[in-house]
């Protein structure tokens, strides 16, 4: 963790997680042990990779091959070629003949005992109606409706309003777990924040209360917005070689932020 500055995004997992995020994270979970499929959604910089990687983090490696991939926008074959790649194999040129080499390799592993497969997918909410309906045959073996291993997609709030729709109610029908992931609330946010700065090596509460309903009113809780106004609040604390931030900082850089957005929209 950078100790100047504890709210850049260094790839760290959080300590703590809001009442919302336990919630997803525990449905996560049982969409994995019950091998089905999973929707997580969220706004932008809400946490879901970062709960995706959390569930992958915790998930015992010597009883699930996780994969993880990341697209906003895959086709059918790019959706078969990546999973393939991910466990070795070289993808086949057509859709057609990727989708066969998907399922065969399904058959052996199963014949090879192989451990379980878990993947997660995330920045789906781009992807096509036909690419959602795929994932009908992607995730079963042979004659078995079952699925053979759990999928957890996660993207912004549009995943949801694409899964709403007629066309797919197939995969609706399917979803074992559909959760809308919301910001921290107030307390959260307070306890958020004096928990990274505790992990800089800082005990005393460094972020008044004044300043964390200012951060608070300014993201609704969002935690990577959360960073970045806490971060420049607190580096302006340390410029003027003060012990706290309090509201002014927080409505300062607020400032500087509209200030900086108008500059690029001219």
């Amino acid at each position: 963790m950078n100790a100047a500055n504890p709210f850049l995004a260094n790839g760290e997992r959080p300590r703590l997680l809001g009442a919302a995020q336990q919630e997803a994270l525990a449905r996560m979970r049982l969409v994995v042990e019950d091998r089905t499929l999973g929707i997580l959604t969220g706004e932008v910089g809400s946490g879901k990779s970062t709960l995706l990687a959390l569930l992958a983090d915790e998930l015992p490696q010597a009883d699930y091959q996780v994969i993880w991939l990341s697209s906003s926008r895959m086709t059918t074959k790019e959706l078969y070629a990546g999973l393939l790649k991910a466990l070795g194999e070289i993808p086949a040129f057509s859709a057609v003949r990727v989708r066969q080499q998907w399922h065969d390799l399904l058959e052996a592993r199963t014949s090879a005992q192989a451990r379980p497969l878990a993947v997660m997918i995330d920045e789906a909410h781009e992807w096509t109606e036909h690419s959602l309906l795929e994932l009908r045959f992607l995730m079963t073996q042979g004659k078995n409706p079952h699925p053979a291993f759990p999928v957890v997609l996660a993207g912004q709030g549009k995943l949801r309003r694409t899964l709403n729709t007629n066309l797919l109610e197939p995969i609706a029908q399917r979803v074992r777990m559909q959760y809308h992931l919301t910001g921290l609330t107030l307390s959260e946010c307070q306890a958020y924040l004096d928990d990274r700065m505790l992990q800089a090596g800082r005990e005393r509460p460094v972020f008044t209360d004044s300043a964390a309903k200012a951060i608070f009113a300014a993201t609704q809780g969002i935690p990577r917005v959360v960073n970045l106004i806490a971060g420049n609040a607190l580096m302006l604390t340390l410029k003027n070689n003060e012990n706290a931030v309090d509201e002014r900082h927080v409505v300062t850089v607020l400032a500087d932020m509209d200030r900086q957005r108008g500059v690029r929209g001219a």
